[in-house]
């Protein structure tokens, strides 16, 4: 095959990484090389018993078969062991596992892909995750012959790359859906959240945020930017948004009350790591929670957990902290070592982008409430 060929079919692959029309594309053009006149690729839970995506080059006329495939075949295709003990990598050829007296016997092969025109399989496993498989399949028609050896080499020079790009396919549909799911979770929010650049400029807020600075206020929005309307007050925020961004020198994370009173807003900053998935641009970012003081009670365990990115044994150690304990007192409570309870400690600094406990409770008490 021609090296033009070649790289057209795997820029088609990582291209379909997020395109899913260059991604059938490429499947298609695989499958074209090795000489096939159809592919399917399944993603299966065998844990939930369900099929969790099936794209096919569908014949005309054929729709019908490949639904029928994913509810009565797919899950019980004697093709898909034997690519699985293969391991992802390998390619499988069914002429070489299965006799012709077994595919004329064969339910799969007999009433599902002969009535289709089809007969021999090249299959690939190209994900293996827990109790998640992914596989492909390239048929041939009955007139065809199986699949040769020259099919094979073909099919394993591009593998690597087929299987990178199914990789990371799969974990871009992984990040789609948790943000999806966190910005859903986040515009449910009673407290005002925003995420913002080392500038202030407003990359995202959820409904309560954007309500809260429709009012007039202490904090508003001017060009775009989270801005205090008192200098001095503007002077201390953007210091903290910035040292939030970036990382480095005094303490990462802090809080602000634009205007005086007991019971005036108060603005936390905490530091977004560029991995997270609020952070746009894969850029570091501030998250901005507003909102009254936390009372007596304490801060809302679950907001907490949730700014912070904590486990539930550093939650319980925060609010511990906030309400005036101290480490020894968790590791009591929690009947854990001093040790254990230091490395928590440390862990919950950290995570929270204070440098001493004393920053870190000052933080846990802006947060707003239950």
């Amino acid at each position: 095959m021609r090296p033009a060929t070649t790289a057209r079919i795997t820029s088609l692959l990582y291209d379909g990484v997020l395109d899913p029309c260059d991604w059938h594309a490429g499947m298609a053009a695989f499958g074209n090389a090795v000489g096939a006149c159809d592919f399917h690729l399944l993603t299966t839970d065998l844990a939930q018993g369900a099929v969790l995506e099936s794209i096919a080059s569908i014949a005309p006329g054929h729709e019908k078969a490949v639904q029928e495939y994913e509810q009565h075949y797919a899950l019980i295709d004697e093709r898909v062991p034997i690519a699985m003990r293969m391991g992802p990598g390998q390619v499988m050829l069914d002429h070489e596992h299965f006799s012709d007296r077994h595919i004329s016997r064969s339910a799969l092969y007999t009433d599902c892909l002969a009535p289709q025109g089809m007969k021999h399989t090249m299959g690939l496993m190209l994900r293996v995750q827990g109790s998640v498989q992914q596989y492909v399949g390239f048929m041939r028609r009955v007139d065809q012959p199986h699949f040769s050896d020259a099919d094979r080499r073909l099919a394993l020079h591009l593998l690597p790359d087929v299987v990178r790009a199914a990789q990371l396919r799969a974990r871009v549909d992984q990040l789609a859906r948790h943000a999806a799911l966190g910005l859903a979770a986040l515009d449910t929010l009673a407290q005002a959240v925003a995420v913002l650049d080392a500038r202030c400029r407003i990359q995202y807020c959820n409904a309560a945020a954007e309500r809260l600075l429709a009012r007039p206020g202490a904090l508003g929005v001017r060009c775009g930017q989270l801005h205090c309307h008192d200098s001095a007050a503007q002077a201390r925020w953007q210091a903290l948004v910035a040292a939030a961004c970036a990382r480095q020198g005094g303490p990462m994370a802090g809080a602000l009350q634009p205007a005086p009173g007991p019971r005036g807003l108060v603005v936390t900053v905490l530091p977004l790591n560029a991995h997270h998935l609020l952070a746009p641009r894969h850029a570091p970012m501030a998250l901005a929670v507003m909102g009254e003081p936390a009372p007596a009670g304490g801060p809302d365990p679950r907001l907490v957990s949730s700014l912070l990115g904590l486990s539930p044994t550093e939650t319980r150690l925060a609010l511990l902290l906030a309400a005036g304990a101290t480490v020894k007192d968790f590791a009591a409570a929690e009947r854990v070592s001093w040790h254990t309870a230091r490395t928590h400690a440390k862990n919950l600094l950290r995570k929270s982008g204070c440098h001493r406990q004393v920053d870190l409770v000052r933080l846990l008490l802006s947060l707003p409430a239950c």
